[in-house]
């Protein structure tokens, strides 16, 4: 096996020893350097990387052990030999301990003992520039591991954000349809889009609050409570035009099946099928009168439950449950009869607790509806009073006096009805 890649220095101060080593290892195809100096040897060790020295141990200039211990200093990756025909016992210990040689050859040697040595030397040394190869590629792979991870947090980090950002704007594209669907269902059913439609929104989501729903729940009701009449899109006039008592048995049949038809909207929106779930139920009452599958009890939702309440409160000030409107006081006082058959009680309770406060504030009104024959001067109309053929006669928030009350009896006595005056309180 040849070795052109290894290196060996020869050092004796014998120039025929030198050259008897020299012709012995040569056919390895390996670089033989020879000196007779341990100085000049050392020189040669700064100037070009040596696999192995052989080195005798006692020369005039530098001993072997003195030598070998500058070269361990100087090159340790070096291997050291020593060669000599003297046995010293205390030369060999001073060697092994100061100059670390790897092994002792007498002098004469047996040629295949010293190529033996050799070339099991350069296949250590082979071995360990392999390894430290490995080492290098190593580290150099687990840079380049470093660089890339920090590059792909990166990357992750920007395409976190992006896909936050995605999902924002999904989130907005699905407010956007529910608002476009609240809208065009109220336009619908005849309900201006008004800043009563705020007012609405402050009171269910105070009654939310108020139950303790909050987070994704309350994400879900309040997409349930903008669309919890699209499934009525379908119907035609006559079941819309009137109040719900006045229905009909066939047309209140039909009727029944509006939150069915909202929920089979919302299962084209994945994100909305827990809402459209809520929607189905909330026209459930507690006591099993509701429709469309007279559920009882604990087999309507909590959220389904909340916006029953509130969904009934509106419709009967709404006017769309009976022939009237009813006023804040009188729909509350309605939800708290039926409180312990229909509705859930502490539901009611929220709902009451939510219109006061929010009357104190003046962000909704709380009325009584009243009999002319019953008004007196500084009320305040909490409404617009209509006459039954459709035109307005006073407008919300005007202040009556005598002259007013009076006129409004005359219209009644001139009309031939009795209006229902709405008053704040």
């Amino acid at each position: 096996m040849e070795y052109p890649e290894n290196t060996v220095l020869l050092v004796d101060d014998e120039k025929p020893v030198l050259n008897a080593l020299k012709r012995l290892i040569r056919p390895l195809k390996c670089t033989v350097l020879v000196t007779e100096s341990p100085n000049e040897a050392l020189r040669i060790l700064d100037e070009q990387q040596i696999d192995l020295v052989i080195s005798d141990m006692r020369m005039p200039e530098m001993s072997g052990e003195r030598f070998l211990e500058q070269v361990a200093k100087q090159s340790p990756d070096t291997e050291r030999i020593v060669m000599t025909a003297y046995s010293d016992p205390q030369a060999t210990i001073d060697a092994i301990n100061h100059g670390k040689v790897s092994r002792f050859m007498m002098k004469p040697w047996e040629d295949e003992d010293v190529l033996k040595v050799v070339r099991k030397s350069f296949e250590l040394t082979a071995l360990r520039r392999q390894n430290e190869a490995l080492q290098a590629l190593t580290r150099q792979k687990n840079a380049e591991l470093a660089a890339l991870n920090d590059s792909l947090e990166q990357k992750v980090e920007a395409r976190t954000e992006q896909l936050k950002d995605a999902n924002v704007r999904i989130k907005n594209s699905y407010r956007s349809v529910v608002r476009m669907f609240s809208n065009l269902t109220a336009r619908r059913l005849g309900v201006k889009a008004t800043a009563d439609n705020h007012r609405l929104n402050q009171i269910l989501l105070g009654v939310a609050k108020y139950c303790k729903v909050e987070g994704t729940p309350l994400k879900q009701l309040y997409y349930a409570w903008q669309l919890r009449n699209i499934g009525k899109l379908s119907f035609d006039d006559s079941l819309l035009t009137k109040p719900y008592v006045e229905l009909s048995a066939e047309q209140q049949r039909q009727f029944h099946a509006h939150p069915l038809l909202a929920e089979a909207a919302t299962m084209l929106v994945k994100p909305l099928f827990p809402a459209g779930n809520i929607i189905r139920q909330h026209k459930e009452y507690l006591d099993g009168s509701g429709y469309p599958k007279g559920l009882q009890g604990d087999q309507i939702s909590q959220p389904a439950r909340i916006l029953c309440v509130v969904n009934d409160y509106i419709e009967l000030t709404l006017g769309t449950y009976q022939g009237r409107q009813y006023s804040t006081n009188e729909a509350l006082a309605y939800l708290r009869e039926y409180a312990s058959e229909r509705y859930e009680d502490r539901v009611v309770d929220a709902l009451e607790a939510v219109v006061s406060a929010l009357a104190k504030e003046g962000d909704v009104v709380k009325d009584d509806c009243k009999a002319s024959q019953d008004l007196a001067p500084e009320m305040v109309l909490s409404r617009d009073l209509v006459s039954g053929q459709g035109v307005l006669l006073l407008s919300a928030g005007q202040t009556l006096d005598t002259v007013a009350i009076q006129r409004i009896r005359e219209m009644e006595a001139n009309l031939d009805e009795q209006f229902a005056v709405y008053i704040k309180n």
